[in-house]
């Protein structure tokens, strides 16, 4: 599983189009406080952006449902974010989050399959409908 972001930027590396946007394929599973994988990078050693896509995907995490439990209520899932500001996630992207969800800026968005009756063909739903 911790191999994934590594997959993903050897997998992308040979399109010359992607520069800025491999470095946050990679790192979109790093912490802020340099505990995160594969690299331990902190704080500035990113860009911004690789911070705001990791609080998405993380977001997305806890609130979307797995085989093995639940997703949890938003609201739970941004005490987390604000909870891991300075640790997980970087301060200012956490506030802006909070901010989001306060003003109704930030919901979650159903994810139910466009098709449920479509088999599943490898790690996608129906990928050619």
């Amino acid at each position: 599983m911790k191999s994934h972001t590594v997959v993903g930027f050897n997998i992308l590396s040979g399109l010359r189009m992607l520069t800025d946007e491999l470095v946050i394929v990679r790192s979109h599973h790093e912490r802020f406080d340099g505990k995160g994988y594969p690299d331990r990078k902190k704080g500035d050693e990113l860009p911004m952006f690789a911070w705001i896509v990791s609080a998405a995907d993380a977001i997305d995490a806890m609130t979307s449902d797995r085989p093995y439990r639940r997703g949890m209520p938003l609201q739970v899932a941004v005490e987390q974010v604000r909870t891991g500001a300075g640790t997980h996630f970087h301060p200012d992207v956490a506030e802006a989050v909070m901010d989001a969800v306060a003003s109704g800026a930030l919901k979650l968005i159903p994810q139910t399959s466009m098709h449920p009756d479509a088999p599943k063909i490898g790690a996608f739903e129906n990928p050619t409908a």
